[in-house]
């Protein structure tokens, strides 16, 4: 009788272990699905944002300012004041030390 209740006990736990395999399987694939169908959105979204950064860029490019400017009627200004001293504003640390010189004769 031991050994009778043993192997249905033993079928109840292999046929346990089945199910929860298959009902993990099947979680697992819906996620996959579910998965698969976020990334092909996701995949839309980033073609559509390329599209219309691209769209931007064409419409509002240098080139098109200046169409844009003669359609509103407006006229480029010229720029009068011409920066004639073209040193450089700030300096580094580096440029203002100075160089170091090895031996007795260096101060």
């Amino acid at each position: 009788m031991k050994v009778k209740n043993f192997l249905i006990m033993i079928s109840f736990l292999y046929l346990g272990s089945i199910l929860a395999n298959l009902i993990t399987n099947i979680t697992i694939n819906n996620l996959s699905n579910e998965l698969s169908n976020l990334n092909y959105k996701l995949i839309e979204l980033e073609i559509e944002s390329d599209l219309t950064r691209n769209l931007f860029e064409e419409k509002y490019s240098i080139a098109n300012i200046d169409k844009i400017s003669n359609d509103l009627n407006m006229k480029k200004l010229e720029v009068k004041i011409i920066n004639s001293n073209l040193t450089i504003p700030y300096k580094s640390e580096i440029d203002i030390e100075k160089p170091k010189t090895l031996g007795i004769f260096g101060k």
